[in-house]
């Protein structure tokens, strides 16, 4: 059997347990220190996850207002609106020129009023009401329209009680006061 040996425990030295060989280990206050290469790698990775975040929200809202004709260099030159229903001429185009979004087309004579809440507006081509286009416009301010042989471009939707209802995005003024040469009462 093995002499059992008394421990010093003020001193560092150590006795292993079932041999007669001393282990030595000195501790000298050192501590352990993670690698700092992994330390920058999260750092880096972040701020260059930021960085790039911000640059394609810049690209994607600079693509979104030139769509819209917003005051961006390179951006539509179409007119937004008139400043009121007196400076508008024949052959004036107003809204977006975004030809791929805005493919629908449609001609008559605009005037106030939709069908049972879908439209602020419509177009009449011809005294038949079903052959009525029934439209909104986030883009244009049609009010300032109302009366003129107009062509509009938009975006077909569906309705429930319009036969055709129409998001419109661009605005051509063919004719002025089209409603009075032709004789033709605003809707109600």
């Amino acid at each position: 059997m093995d002499d059992i040996r008394p421990i010093n425990l003020g001193t560092n030295d150590l006795v292993a347990p079932n041999t007669s060989e001393q282990i030595t280990t000195k501790i000298e206050g050192s501590t352990m220190q993670p690698a700092k290469s992994k330390n920058l790698i999260m750092p880096i990775l972040l701020i260059v996850g930021i960085v790039g975040g911000l640059f394609l929200g810049y690209q994607l809202a600079k693509d979104k207002l030139l769509l819209a004709g917003g005051n961006v260099p390179g951006a539509s030159k179409l007119a937004q609106n008139p400043e009121s229903a007196a400076s508008v001429k024949a052959g004036d185009v107003f809204g977006a020129a975004d030809e791929k979004t805005f493919r629908d087309q449609a001609e008559g004579v605009l005037q106030p009023g939709g069908i049972e809440g879908e439209g602020s507006h419509h177009i009449e081509r011809g005294a038949n009401a079903s052959q009525w286009v029934y439209v909104t416009s986030s883009v244009v301010d049609l009010d300032l329209f109302v009366g003129h042989q107009v062509t509009v471009w938009g975006e077909t939707n569906s309705g429930k009680k319009a036969g055709w209802l129409m998001d419109v995005g661009r605005l051509k003024v063919q004719e002025l006061n089209a409603a009075e040469i032709n004789n033709i009462e605003p809707a109600e």
